[in-house]
C-alpha cells in the first residue's frame, strides 16, 4: 500500500480500521496483567442480575483475548470482514450483558461502537470491491 496512490476515501478506511485495531488491541492488552481483577469486577457487576455466574465468568476471561485478536487482525488487515463480523457479535453480547445489568450508559457507548463498525464494514467491502484496499 503506497499512500500517494490512495484516494482520500480509501485512506480514510485504512486509518479508521487501524484506529479500531489499536483501540481493541489495547483494550485487551491492558486487562491481561489484571485479568483476575477484571473477571472479579465482571462477576460483581452481574451478581444481582439474571445472568448466572457460570456464563459471566468464562465470557469475562474470553473478552480480553478476543479484543487482542480483533485488534491484531484489524491492524494487519487480514480476515478484515470476518473480524468485523466477529466484533459485531462480541459487542452484541456486551450489549445484552449491559442491558441485564441496566448499565444504559454502556449500552449507548456499545451502540456507538456498533455504528462505527457498520461504517467500517460497509466501506471496507466497497473499497475491497474496487481492489484499492
Amino acid at each position: 500500500m503506497m499512500l500517494p496512490n490512495l484516494n482520500n476515501k480509501v485512506l480514510a478506511v485504512h486509518l479508521f480500521r487501524i484506529s479500531f485495531g489499536i483501540n481493541f488491541f489495547f483494550h485487551g492488552l491492558v486487562r491481561m496483567p489484571n485479568l483476575e481483577k477484571f473477571v472479579t469486577g465482571m462477576q460483581s457487576t452481574f451478581q444481582d442480575t439474571l445472568l448466572p455466574e457460570f456464563l459471566v465468568t468464562p465470557l469475562a476471561y474470553m473478552i480480553p483475548f478476543a479484543e487482542i485478536i480483533i485488534g491484531i487482525f484489524l491492524l494487519i488487515n487480514k480476515f478484515t470482514r470476518e473480524t468485523i463480523i466477529g466484533t459485531f457479535m462480541l459487542l452484541n453480547i456486551l450489549v445484552i450483558g449491559s442491558s441485564f445489568a441496566q448499565k444504559w450508559d454502556l449500552v449507548g457507548l456499545q451502540a456507538t461502537y456498533i455504528g462505527f463498525l457498520f461504517l467500517l464494514l460497509y466501506f471496507t467491502n466497497e473499497t475491497k470491491k474496487n481492489r484499492t484496499v
